[in-house]
């Protein structure tokens, strides 16, 4: 495994939102939109994204094994870039995301910030779902958040609205289609939805290769004096 983010369960309500009340939800209890862990691995060469919800129910049939909820996954495989936006959100200043895929449980599909979407490999392997990226692993950032299935909005995120309804989330003006995001920690998450900035997620190790590297290099440097000055 290349990295594991977790997530807290039971932040699947965004800013108090209220979810949707036609049957088909209400029947599904709860935890079906709640992110537990994004990680990934390296297969044959290439990056393989895992996604791990809370529940899967699965009321409309999807092939993968659940229905109700939509994963999007934003992918930052730059040093810099220009600010990007999100669903309802935007990425930092200075960060940017350059593909990001979208998991349904009836498949998933690659895209791009210029609109560009093309299938994508997925498939479950017991309480995750996965898919095949076709990137080579690196020292990427990761957004990702989690709303419920709607084939036909724009991300296939079903839209909030201040009222609600039986196919709305009910939510403040403004907010993201998004009822789960991944933060580090719950207050992460309570930041994105009030500032509107989602921050990514990256390996500890790979982000800070360049400073180990140097303080790697200043320690050799130092054993190196201190042999020199005993032999003196």
């Amino acid at each position: 495994m290349l990295f594991l983010f977790q997530d807290p369960l039971g932040d699947d309500k965004g800013l108090a939102y209220l979810y949707p009340q036609a049957a088909l939800y209400r029947e599904a209890g709860e935890g079906y939109a709640d992110l537990l862990a994004l990680a990934g691995e390296e297969r044959e060469g290439r990056l393989v994204l895992k996604v791990r919800l809370a529940r899967y129910p699965n009321p409309l049939g999807g092939p993968l094994g659940f229905s109700l909820a939509t994963v999007v996954l934003w992918v930052d495989t730059e040093e810099e870039g220009e600010e990007e936006l999100l669903p309802g959100l935007h990425t930092p200043k200075g960060q940017s995301w350059e593909v990001a895929y979208v998991l349904t449980g009836f498949g998933a599909e690659k895209r791009t910030p210029e609109g560009a979407r093309e299938p994508v490999r997925a498939w479950r392997e017991g309480e995750w779902v996965l898919l095949d990226t076709g990137l080579p692993p690196g020292p990427y950032g990761y957004y990702a958040g989690v709303g419920l299935f709607d084939p036909f909005a724009p991300w296939y995120l079903r839209p909030t609205s201040v009222e609600g309804g039986p196919w709305t989330l009910g939510a403040p003006p403004g907010s993201p289609p998004l009822v789960d995001l991944l933060a580090a920690d719950p207050l992460d998450q309570v930041r994105a939805y009030q500032e509107g900035v989602l921050r990514p997620l990256r390996k500890p190790g790979l982000t800070l290769r360049r400073e180990s590297l140097l303080a790697f290099g200043l320690g050799g440097v130092s054993l190196l004096l201190a042999f020199l000055l005993r032999k003196r």
